[in-house]
């Protein structure tokens, strides 16, 4: 028995969908292929965002049901996506730049890439949270400030009363903010009324917004809103965000970005 690709990847996503995961063997099994197509097939549809690679197989996603993924799961999906739209976004980084980097994914890969910057110097860097401050260790020419306030575990983010008053007298050229959702109707979204507050927080103690989401949330709307387009500098995305949604907010007077994708990949 050979099932043709699409086949196989839609029958892969029917026994992901009974709620357990299954292992890349058992699916080798059941589909007659090899443990390595079946790997080639889930590494495609993490892509896509489908599902989410863990160690030996792989679990489902389905949209909007799950918003609060583990970090490291998040940090897995749309991986190449991230890496890309970090790369794009380090460039946009002076020396003696202050810059403030929330605990997104896409703007932890931002700051891995920012590592790699060796031209820059006496940079100050905000990180408002754990994983992201931790990816500045050892790095001399970046001046890191930590916020203080409560971690919340879901994503190692900073935040509460410390944390909003510590934005006062702060005088920050840029902000990188990821964003649970994003379109020109509802601006930006997010799920957790806490980083909503904080996102409104550091977008008043900020000259320049500059938001890092890949393809898969525009038109997605989170709990509620924590800034309109109008209130953003510059957008940066990959080549899966759609075609129609990014030129209505160029029309709003934002500059959207598109990462290329990286040669050889």
């Amino acid at each position: 028995m050979n099932m043709l690709l699409d086949d196989r990847k839609s029958k892969i996503l029917e026994l992901l969908s009974e709620g357990r995961v299954v292992s890349v063997k058992e699916m080798s099994k059941k589909l007659y292929v090899t443990e390595a197509t079946i790997r080639t097939d889930l590494d495609t549809l993490a892509e896509l965002g489908k599902v989410v690679r863990i160690h030996g197989g792989a679990i489902i996603i389905e949209n909007r049901i799950i918003q609060e993924y583990t970090y490291q799961t998040r940090k897995n999906l749309h991986s190449q996506s991230k890496k890309e739209i970090g790369i794009l976004a380090s460039g946009l980084v002076s020396s003696q730049d202050s810059v403030l980097l929330d605990s997104s994914t896409t703007v932890l890969a931002m700051t891995h890439e920012l590592r790699n910057r060796e031209d820059l110097k006496d940079v100050t860097v905000i990180p408002t949270g754990i994983w992201t401050a931790m990816e500045m260790m050892g790095y001399n020419n970046f001046n890191v400030l930590l916020p203080g306030g409560y971690l919340r575990h879901t994503t190692g983010s900073i935040t509460g009363l410390p944390t909003r008053d510590f934005f006062n007298g702060l005088i920050i050229q840029k902000a990188f903010l990821g964003s649970w959702g994003v379109s020109s109707k509802n601006g930006l979204t997010d799920t957790h009324l806490l980083e909503i507050e904080l996102k409104k927080n550091i977008i008043s103690h900020v000259k320049e917004i500059i938001v890092l989401v890949d393809g898969s949330k525009f038109n997605q709307s989170g709990l509620a809103v924590y800034a309109s387009i109008n209130q953003v500098a510059k957008i940066i995305t990959d080549r899966t965000a759609p075609v129609n949604e990014i030129k209505k907010i160029r029309k709003m007077g934002v500059e959207v970005l598109v990462a290329n994708r990286i040669r050889g990949n």
